[in-house]
């Protein structure tokens, strides 16, 4: 099942928000006496949790969408089946800076 397209706008952007935010902060808390970095870890599995409930909603109002075509039974099935690249991307990614975000929230401070 492919969803459109622009509805990937927000997560992206949230994504690379929550990335460069991260970098951001790692970058000013190389001299500095406090401890951005490790809070830049909360913001980032937030966001990361964020884009997660976004695509869980946005597949749950395609399939709602898709069951209330007038298509037969099989079709159904059939397009209900089909990959979206981006949303996997999407989710992959997301979990894996949630994963990350989650290390820096925790070690943050010993890593800089």
């Amino acid at each position: 099942m492919v969803i459109n397209r622009k509805k990937y706008r927000t997560p992206f952007l949230l994504l690379i928000f929550g990335i460069a935010f991260c970098i951001i902060s790692g970058y000013f808390s190389i001299d500095a006496t406090e401890d951005w970095f490790g809070r830049s870890g909360a913001v980032l599995s937030f966001v990361s949790v964020a884009i997660q409930f976004i695509l869980s909603d946005m597949k749950k109002a395609e399939i709602e969408n898709l069951f209330n075509a007038n298509i037969g039974l099989k079709q159904k099935f059939k397009v209900a089946r089909e990959k979206d690249p981006i949303h996997d991307f999407m989710s992959a990614a997301s979990t894996i800076t949630g994963l990350v975000g989650t290390i820096i929230w925790g070690y943050g401070d010993l890593f800089l």
